[in-house]
């Protein structure tokens, strides 16, 4: 089932547009990455579906229902954003309160709230204030007040930054176990492309406005589908370079040469290859050879299988 669906949206400010046409669908049980640079309008495209705001055009339907213009309260979405969201002078049991819908008894609420808790591990520390906790157990408390609301769509709006590295691997494995754990879909903004490769069902690529890449992870590491998306992935540097396809074979400018796929000759392309890949150019080494490409620049070597082609 379709729970969230981004028919052509489009958001400008002024003249400036910061999305354009943009259509997603996710399917229940998926947790999907946005992708994307900082500035990219990632977390726009967030605050947009849990009604924050508005698009210039297009249309955003949940769970089958136009919610273009509903109000946030009236849409089943629960947002976790940057910054913790929790109250500071409120016992965090209170905030995680907040969360929760519908009108319940008292006895009903508190045994959401601890079970929102019991979940993200701070069942004890319900009556700790904010400033009694570490910054991973606050973004365990924003994560438990979206459980408790139940909503069906989860928004987590860079859960992982200013996390120590050392956290936020632990953090990653609960974010996966609760979304298993949680009927609907998470949909998950950053721009680490590590952090999205390994949490991911499938990562949105977002890139000058549009969504260049929407797939699996498996696809997008095989497959980029421009070089801006093979960038955002996580990996090292990612060097290119135009290449033209002369005598069954891919040529530089300047007279370097490699396999690759076949294309008419005459074809274009760009030939893609992360710095990782690199290999120290080898004394005695055939400066040309069908089965590795020659970097001259760094004395260094990459074999044909590890290049990736964005054929034009």
């Amino acid at each position: 089932m379709q729970v969230v669906q981004l028919n052509n949206v489009s958001l400008r400010y002024d003249s400036n547009k910061v999305l354009d046409e943009i259509s997603v669908s996710v399917q229940e049980g998926e947790y999907v990455v946005i992708l994307g640079a900082s500035g990219c309008g990632k977390t726009s495209l967030l605050r947009m579906i849990a009604g924050l705001i508005s698009p210039t055009s297009g249309s955003i339907f949940l769970t089958g229902r136009d919610v273009t213009r509903v109000a946030p309260r009236h849409r089943d979405v629960a947002l976790v954003p940057q910054q913790a969201g929790v109250y500071p002078h409120w016992p965090i049991g209170r905030s995680i309160g907040m969360g929760v819908r519908g009108r319940l008894s008292r006895p009903e609420r508190e045994q959401r709230i601890r079970e929102a808790a019991k979940m993200v591990e701070l069942e004890s520390l319900l009556d700790r204030l904010p400033e009694q906790l570490s910054g991973g157990q606050l973004r365990r408390a924003a994560v438990a007040k979206a459980i408790a609301s139940r909503a069906s769509v989860r928004l987590l709006d860079e859960p992982l930054s200013a996390i120590d590295a050392n956290l936020r691997y632990q953090i990653e494995k609960d974010l996966s176990r609760l979304h298993q754990q949680s009927p609907g879909v998470t949909i998950h903004v950053t721009h680490d492309g590590g952090e999205a490769m390994r949490l991911a069902s499938r990562v949105a690529v977002i890139e000058n406005g549009k969504i260049a890449q929407f797939d699996t992870p498996d696809q997008l590491r095989t497959r980029p589908a421009t070089p801006g998306v093979a960038s955002a992935l996580g990996r090292s540097a990612l060097i290119t370079v135009p290449v033209t396809r002369i005598d069954g074979a891919w040529a530089s400018k300047d007279g370097r040469k490699v396999a690759g796929p076949d294309a008419p000759t005459g074809s274009t392309s760009v030939l893609g290859y992360y710095e990782e890949d690199l290999k120290p150019l080898e004394a005695g080494q055939a400066p040309e050879s069908s089965d590795h490409w020659i970097d001259h620049q760094r004395n260094a070597t990459v074999n044909h299988d590890r290049i990736v082609w964005f054929l034009e």
